[in-house]
C-alpha cells in the first residue's frame, strides 16, 4: 500500500474555467490543488499567509490581471525557493515563455498540455 502523501499545489489563472480543469484533472493524477487564485496577487498572498503549510509546486499562468504570471514566478522564486514554479499558458511568444523561465519557472507547457504537467508530478 502506498503512504507517500499527495503532492500539494497552488494554481493562478484568471480563467475560472481552467481551475474547474485543472482540480479535476489534478485529482485523477493523485495530487491535490490546494488553492486556486484568479491572479499573482491573490496566490502571494495566500503563500504568505500559509507560509508554514507551504505547498511543493506552483502553477502559474503566464496572463492574469494585476500580477502576471512572470512577476509572480520572480516573487514565488524570492520569497519561497523551496516551492517548484511551472508555467501554463496559451501564448506562443517565446521571448515570453524565455521571460518566465528566467523568473524561476523549471518548466512552460501550453494549456493543451495540462495532463502532460500533471502526469510529470505525480
Amino acid at each position: 500500500m502506498d503512504t507517500k502523501s499527495k503532492c500539494k499545489i497552488v494554481y493562478a489563472d484568471d480563467a475560472m474555467i481552467h481551475h474547474v480543469m485543472m482540480k479535476a484533472m489534478a485529482q485523477s493524477h493523485s495530487l491535490e490543488i490546494i488553492y486556486c487564485a484568479a491572479n499573482g496577487r491573490d496566490l502571494i498572498d495566500y503563500l504568505t499567509e500559509h507560509k508554514n503549510a507551504l505547498p511543493e509546486v506552483c502553477i502559474l499562468d503566464l496572463h492574469m490581471p494585476i500580477l502576471n504570471g512572470i512577476e509572480t514566478a520572480k516573487i514565488v522564486r524570492d520569497k519561497f525557493p523551496a516551492i517548484r514554479i511551472f508555467g501554463l499558458t496559451s501564448s506562443s511568444d517565446e521571448c515570453e515563455r524565455l521571460e518566465m523561465l528566467a523568473g524561476g519557472a523549471e518548466q512552460i507547457f501550453s494549456k493543451e498540455e495540462m495532463s502532460v504537467l500533471l502526469k510529470q508530478l505525480s
